[in-house]
């Protein structure tokens, strides 16, 4: 069943590829975005659908395959909202990209344990994480932790993203 998802999955990083040759950077974007945005909703109305087989199946399925697409649709919209407001100014630009470093290390310090726990590939807590979708938070907000996982993926990714825009701007 991994394997059908992971092929889906390789079929829209072909189709983002195609995407990256776009004269324009901003329109690159949108169309990655776009693309991301399509299986996304593939996905979810496949999910809708489906019947795990068993508690393994869905663990490994919001552990594993789902973050990745939906880290690609976190990942693009980050990078469209950074293009959008970055400043003129080289000396501002420079601050610009620093301050957006620090998003992953906002993202890592208030979702420490979570944080640790997949950072250490740890299993203990699959079930409480990825298999019942009611883990809640101290105030009682229910916690999706393959959208915590998502979000750190397209963190990290952002991260080389800026890497690369403040060595081409120095």
């Amino acid at each position: 069943m991994k394997e059908k998802w992971f092929t889906l999955y390789e079929s829209m990083l072909k189709e983002m590829e195609a995407c990256t040759h776009q004269a324009d950077f901003r329109v690159a974007i949108e169309c990655c975005f776009n693309i991301g945005l399509k299986y996304w909703t593939d996905i979810q109305i496949r999910t809708d659908a489906f019947e795990f087989e068993s508690a393994r199946e869905e663990i490994d399925f919001y552990k594993s395959v789902k973050p990745l697409f939906k880290s690609q649709l976190d990942y693009y919209n980050l990078v469209y909202q950074s293009q959008l407001l970055k400043p003129a100014s080289r000396v501002e630009l420079k601050e610009f990209w620093l301050k957006e470093k620090q998003r992953l290390d906002k993202f890592t310090r208030s979702h420490r344990a979570f944080y640790e726990y997949y950072k250490t590939d740890a299993t203990h807590l699959d079930e409480a994480y990825f298999l019942s979708q009611t883990y809640t938070d101290s105030q009682g907000n229910p916690i999706e932790h393959d959208n915590l996982l998502a979000q750190l993926l397209a963190l990290e990714r952002y991260m080389d993203f800026i890497q690369n825009e403040i060595y081409s701007n120095s």
